[in-house]
């Protein structure tokens, strides 16, 4: 039980956080204020995981027949909590850069990096889980970390 629980808030978390790039990129463009960029990734991290819910929610109604009794509805609640929570860690940039502390483009950046670290770590963590030896992990790995790569660097060559 507990690593079907690892499973759904990995998978919540990986699809939020992916979400949450997603915002950041689109706003990269620096005409939003950091307290904008946080408002707009909380909110797209809470909408796509509140779909997903709802999404899930309904297949099981229909897949089951029936509707899910409380114990299974509180259990994709805490999922969704968890993986909301792990998938806003690129927002916490943004809420440095708004009290002043660090400056939006490098919020931007250490977001950017915040993001490939939850979704590499969530790749490892499967990996391992799957039994793949340390080599091919890693290798495994470095594709996630080879594709953020590719996308940090396209960033920075358009900006």
């Amino acid at each position: 039980m507990l690593l079907h629980r690892t499973a759904e808030r990995a998978a919540r978390a990986v699809y939020g956080t992916i979400i949450a790039l997603a915002v950041i990129a689109t706003l990269s463009d620096g005409s939003a204020a950091a307290g904008e960029v946080l408002v707009a990734v909380i909110g797209g991290v809470v909408a796509a995981q509140l779909a997903e819910l709802y999404a899930s929610y309904l297949a099981d109604v229909i897949r089951e027949q029936r509707h899910p009794d409380r114990a299974r509805m509180r259990a994709a609640l805490g999922d969704s909590a968890a993986g909301s929570v792990a998938a806003m860690l690129p927002a916490v940039p943004f809420v440095v850069a708004a009290i002043g502390a660090i400056e939006l483009d490098t919020a931007f950046d250490i977001a950017f990096w915040a993001g490939l670290g939850v979704l590499a770590g969530y790749t490892l963590l499967a990996n391992r889980l799957a039994g793949l030896s340390g080599l091919r992990n890693l290798i495994a790995g470095s594709v996630v970390l080879a594709v953020g790569l590719a996308l940090i660097a396209l960033k920075a060559i358009v900006h």
